[in-house]
């Protein structure tokens, strides 16, 4: 009969931090614990139990306590382990292809027999260790999609929301993924602990990078992903909605790389959907989606040192076709009404606004990634990893019936971001471990306007539209943010206690501008005013605080903030069958800087 855990968690929050700047914070390890106990069922106090990482030939190692327990943190996700346990005067006890998934506390108990082997007197130097270990059932609802599910399972986008989706309680909506029907921005994704989720709150999606499509990072990084929802566990928290933890591939003692190409165009999708019986389906326009990459890894000292690399390119192109005689305006699109319009801007302006027909949609994306693994020694492992990505969009916006839109009133979009990460961890004794996380986020969104600056202009023609010239919210549009993550959790045993001391903490750096029609926004009524230059209205955006135009002033929203975070749990082993949690936590918001006064505003 398996046996039951209870657990109860007591839990304050005293402050909360609102808005789209809410912070998140996750785990990067597994666990493993148990009893050893005889043949007749009573404990062995001081059995040793030592788990092998087999492809790096880390160890982690423990001695049970008085009651026969023992505990392993900080354990490396995957495997397999190979675990030994001895215990003098008893048959040694092996088990080998054991896998630990991301958040686990794996549970073995193991009987030891008597030896029938006679031993000579060994002499122990050292101390028993008193700690309890707990049972490490889930502390809430959660969901683990390892390396072998990943490879198996198609992506249409190659992010981490088509993986995420296998928990129940998510729904995938546009771009973004919702989890129990909350705002994607108020989800936490973290990846090696340091924060890889947009704290401003602009990208659709939730992520850096989002604005303009591109993923965080390649998914051939990724060794395990979980989804956590409500967890009882006061070290997990800052999200409504969901939590994302992300850990990355790492190095072993074999060298292993991979070539990958990934190809997605019209010949593998379907044709138009439509519900309407007497509609045809049509089969889609040319489109490409190719991605290419490469990763090694490998040891660079055996058992002691390992890196994982990862290079990948993406070049997307969908196009965007337009019948021209469907057009609805007073200008003739199909023979040459419109072309004439872009011909009188080259001449009269040296501005060429791009064709109205057929603008291919672009994602252009670079991908690197670099991890370096050192176990120190028995007792300290270090992790050292570092991202860029860089994504470039290039939108235009398709004409319609009732619009006209040139190439070059869509918007050009570079996105970049780099993530740093550092985690030690350290067993200081048999009853102390602690786990240090270090990151740090810098993203750079740049929208711009295509092509050369000029001001954006829309012709009333009739019952259409025409659109030409610079994209009047793109002019002067700009956000960076600069993330420093520090997380410690320090866990004590005790007898039946297993407290963890911790603290979360999150430093902010915002810069955001915004300056929409940097470069002035015409309207005309007809096409006629457009080439007597006789524009009805006239607007222009500018800057209150310096005399520059678009990029680069300072009339924008640039702030700093900070999120405080401590912490204090304790497992309570009442017996094999019983745990109280018990743990209380404080998160506080603060904005370094105060907002200025404006009196005409007040």
């Amino acid at each position: 009969m398996k046996r039951k855990i209870i657990g109860l968690l007591f839990t304050a929050v005293t402050f909360v931090i609102a808005g789209n700047l809410s912070f998140g914070q996750g785990t990067t390890t597994a666990g493993m614990n148990g009893r050893v106990v005889d043949d007749q069922g009573k404990p062995l106090p001081g059995a040793t139990v030592i788990a092998i990482h087999v492809p790096t030939g880390s160890q982690f190692g423990g001695i049970t306590d008085s009651q026969g327990y023992f505990r392993l943190p900080n354990m490396n996700v995957g495997g397999p382990y190979k675990v030994t346990i001895s215990f003098v005067g008893y048959q040694k006890y092996e088990k080998s292809g054991i896998y630990l998934t991301l958040g686990q506390t794996y549970k073995l108990n193991v009987v030891l027999k008597t030896s029938t082997t006679e031993l000579a007197k060994v002499v122990v130097k050292g101390r028993r260790i008193s700690y309890n270990e707990f049972d490490g059932n889930k502390t809430g609802a959660e969901t683990v999609v390892g390396v072998e599910t990943i490879d198996k399972m198609p992506s249409i986008a190659g992010n981490l929301y088509d993986y995420a989706r296998f928990t129940p309680q998510a729904n995938v909506n546009g771009s973004g993924i919702s989890f129990a029907g909350m705002n994607n921005r108020y989800n936490s994704v973290m990846v090696d602990g340091t924060v890889n989720n947009d704290v401003f709150g602009l990208a659709s999606n939730g992520m850096n990078g989002g604005q303009t499509g591109i993923s965080p990072l390649s998914i051939e990084t990724v060794e395990q992903l979980q989804v956590v929802l409500a967890p009882y566990d006061i070290r997990l928290g800052g999200f409504a909605g969901g939590g994302i933890n992300v850990v990355t591939k790492s190095g072993t003692n074999k060298f292993r790389g991979l070539v990958y190409y990934k190809h997605r165009g019209e010949g593998l999708a379907g044709k138009t959907p439509t519900d309407d019986p007497n509609k045809e389906r049509v089969r889609l326009p040319d489109f490409s989606a190719n991605t290419y990459g490469v990763n090694l890894g490998g040891p660079i000292i055996k058992n002691k040192l390992f890196f994982f690399a990862n290079v990948e390119i993406q070049k997307d192109q969908t196009p965007q076709p337009f019948d021209p005689s469907t057009y609805e305006g007073n200008t003739s699109a199909e023979h040459g009404g419109i072309d004439s319009i872009r011909q009188y801007m080259i001449e009269q302006y040296q501005y060429d606004p791009g064709d109205f027909r057929n603008n291919t949609r672009e994602l252009n994306g670079k991908k690197f990634f670099l991890k370096l693994d050192w176990n120190i020694n028995q007792n300290n492992k270090l992790m050292i990893r570092h991202q860029y990505t860089y994504g470039a969009s290039v939108s235009p916006r398709v004409s319609d019936p009732d619009n006209i839109y040139f190439k070059n009133s869509g918007v050009f979009f570079p996105s970049t971001t780099n993530t740093s990460a550092i985690e030690l961890k350290s067993r200081f004794s048999g009853t102390v471990n602690n786990n240090l996380k270090v990151g740090y986020t810098h993203v750079f969104d740049d929208r711009n306007v295509m092509g050369k600056k000029f001001p954006g202009m829309t012709i009333q023609d009739g019952n259409g539209k025409i659109h030409l010239g610079g994209e009047i919210y793109s002019t002067g549009n700009q956000l960076k943010q600069s993330i420093l993550t520090i997380t410690d959790n320090l866990d004590i045993s005790k007898g039946k206690h297993l407290f963890t001391l911790g603290t979360h903490n999150e430093f902010y750096h915002i810069y955001n501008l915004f300056m929409r029609r940097a470069y002035g926004d015409y309207g005309f009524p007809n096409v006629a005013s457009l080439y007597n230059n006789a524009p009805n209205l006239y607007r222009i955006g500018y800057s209150l605080v310096d005399d520059i135009r678009g990029d680069g002033s300072k009339a924008a929203a640039d702030f700093k903030a900070m999120q405080l975070g401590f912490y204090a749990q304790d497992k309570i082993n009442i017996n094999e069958d019983f745990i109280i949690t018990a743990g209380i936590r404080v998160d506080i918001p603060m904005f370094k800087d105060q907002p200025r006064e404006i009196p005409g505003f007040n």
